[in-house]
């Protein structure tokens, strides 16, 4: 009878260890789980956070690249467009430059000029002395232009400019009235861009 009790003891000895020991082993492996699982959503953040740097720093490296390269058009479009307003100012230049030189050869040439003269002395006044500077070619007309206006007393002086029309200077009064044509052309070549819409916004 005792070495049946033994035996009994003894098997409930053991059922207590086994089960002791699948408790602790279904333990450990929870605990394995929980660790693996926080191994693996950290593996899962740094990865993510890699993905997001690794696209932050994509993205800058395509933007710079884009920057660079729409900055590149921008610059050789501004440059195409500065050639291409240089020249049409030029053509249109040359274009005026030879209507002028056309109607300085003919007679109503002389007609413009003195009406030119006449507006310079008007807008200067009457009783005083005047140099009126004409291009080398239009030296010839001096007579006629100082007959052509009263009341001042008038002194025809070569002008160091080309395309014609004619400077006025009062000596007296301190002023000038420019009527050339090679002024009045690079004025209006000078505003050229502004007229045809050309301007530039850098």
């Amino acid at each position: 009878m005792p070495i049946q009790d033994t035996d009994k003891k003894l098997e409930e000895f053991t059922d207590t260890i086994i089960a002791e020991a699948i408790e602790e082993a279904h333990n450990i492996t929870l605990e394995l789980k929980r660790k693996q699982d926080a191994l693996i959503k950290d593996a899962e953040n740094s990865i993510a956070a890699e993905a997001e740097r690794y696209k932050t720093s994509t993205i800058a490296e395509i933007s710079a690249a884009e920057e660079r390269r729409i900055s590149a058009k921008r610059n050789a479009d501004k440059h195409a467009l500065l050639e291409y307003r240089e020249s049409c100012a030029v053509d249109i230049y040359k274009r005026v430059q030879n209507k002028i030189h056309d109607f300085t050869a003919t007679d109503a040439y002389l007609l413009h000029l003195k009406k030119l003269l006449k507006e310079a002395i008007e807008s200067l006044g009457y009783g005083i002395s005047v140099i009126v500077y004409l291009r080398a070619e239009d030296m010839r007309f001096d007579k006629e232009l100082i007959c052509c206006v009263t009341g001042v007393s008038i002194a025809i002086s070569q002008g160091d400019f080309s395309l014609g029309g004619l400077r006025v200077v009062c000596p007296s009064k301190g002023q000038r009235i420019d009527m050339s044509f090679d002024t009045a052309l690079n004025d209006m070549v000078g505003h050229f861009s502004e007229l045809a819409g050309l301007k530039m916004g850098l």
